[in-house]
């Protein structure tokens, strides 16, 4: 009797000392002195780097969910916060009183730098490593132009550096879906003004044939994991339209490539062969810029591709990682971070999505993916 107490006694030991698939993460919200309300994820004990994770447009912490759990397991002293951006996830809108109007005055790159930085103020965050995905890769450039001696490096995933040339901007989003199916469909009842009226408006309460693309055409990814894409459709479906329109048209007016070529603090850039959001003519301003930035300042940027297929003519991501890569390989990208973190470089290889198995990464040992300029 007495063997068979101490026996559940190692058990249970054994069964405690193990990892807790991510039960770790609180979630947290905080007042900001910008007049937001922020929801985040946290993760972590005090002693190693602080990292912020910003995720892209529509989406929310959830975002990073993986990559910041396998952050955690590679080294549990990473304090890292993913957040939930202004009007996006859980944390508030800007007031309607002053910018239903024009929501774009309210959701500028610098507003967005401008809370993160109240958040770092107020969590007692001297500097920080910042990773941003998308539209958070923008804010992440903001930040690094704006406050660069309170970064201590930045990573950029799935970015681009010149929103005025971006059809997937200008075109798609703004032209066939906000102004053409949104707006002229809402404006059809007489008493509905836009965007006024629409601030508060949420796609789950409008007609199925308005927000039907949302499931087919946007919160879609072939990479990653069933249950993500369907719960980050879930939140894209309750993200009030002043977010909608107010980032994406103020996206729609960056141009950071004169800005970028004074950047001073190290840089890792993260960009996938399908991606079809962010294609490779915005990764060639960007490395040009980043180029400059390394003759006129002397820091380190590294720019890592993933996948092997190239974007097929239908212009869609098919059968390869894409645009969301933290979606499809979380791990590969935490990775990535904690490597330019703790030593300054990345982890060799080519990941790529098996073409058996597409929730699947596999690394190519041997891929010629990674360009590195200036010196360590």
């Amino acid at each position: 009797m007495e063997k068979i107490f101490y026996l559940l006694l190692l058990i249970n030991h054994l069964v405690l000392a193990q990892p807790n698939q991510g039960r770790d993460i609180l979630k947290k919200n905080i007042a900001l002195s910008t007049g937001i309300t922020m929801t985040y994820n946290e993760i972590g004990k005090a002693g190693g780097e602080t990292v912020i994770l910003l995720h892209g447009y529509t989406d929310t912490k959830r975002s990073f969910e993986t990559t910041i759990q396998h952050l955690n397991t590679l080294d549990p002293t990473l304090k890292i916060y993913a957040l939930d951006q202004r009007g996006h996830g859980e944390s508030s809108m800007p007031a309607e009183d002053r910018c239903a109007q024009s929501p774009e005055l309210c959701f500028t790159p610098a507003d967005f730098a401008k809370d993160v930085i109240a958040f770092m103020d107020a969590k007692n965050i001297v500097k920080a490593f910042i990773v941003g995905h998308s539209m958070g890769s923008i804010h992440t450039q903001e930040l690094a132009l704006r406050y660069p001696e309170r970064l201590k490096g930045i990573v950029l995933i799935g970015s681009f550096i010149n929103g005025t040339e971006m059809p997937f901007i200008q075109d798609f989003l703004i032209g066939s879906i906000l102004e053409n199916l949104w707006r002229n469909e809402l404006e059809k009842d007489g008493d509905f003004r836009w965007p006024v009226d629409a601030y508060t408006l949420k796609p789950i309460d409008m007609k199925p044939n308005l927000t039907r693309w949302i499931k087919t055409e946007w919160t879609v990814d072939p990479t990653a994991k069933d249950e993500l894409v369907n719960a980050i459709y879930a939140d894209a479906m309750q993200l009030k339209l002043g977010t909608w329109i107010g980032a994406i048209k103020a996206l729609a007016k960056v141009d950071n490539r004169e800005a970028l070529k004074n950047l001073k603090v190290p840089a890792l850039v993260l960009w996938a062969t399908q991606d079809n959001a962010c294609p490779e003519s915005q990764q060639i301003m960007l490395k040009e810029s980043l180029d400059e930035a390394v003759r006129k300042n002397n820091i380190i940027y590294i720019f890592k591709t993933y996948g092997k297929e190239p974007l097929p003519e239908s212009g869609l991501q098919e059968n390869e990682l894409g645009h969301n890569l933290q979606w499809g390989a979380p791990i590969h990208v935490a990775e990535d971070i904690y490597s330019f973190i703790t030593t300054g470089s990345v982890k060799s290889g080519l990941p790529y999505a098996n073409p058996k198995n597409l929730k699947e990464v596999l690394v190519l040992k041997n891929g010629s993916n990674i360009i590195q300029k200036g010196k360590r």
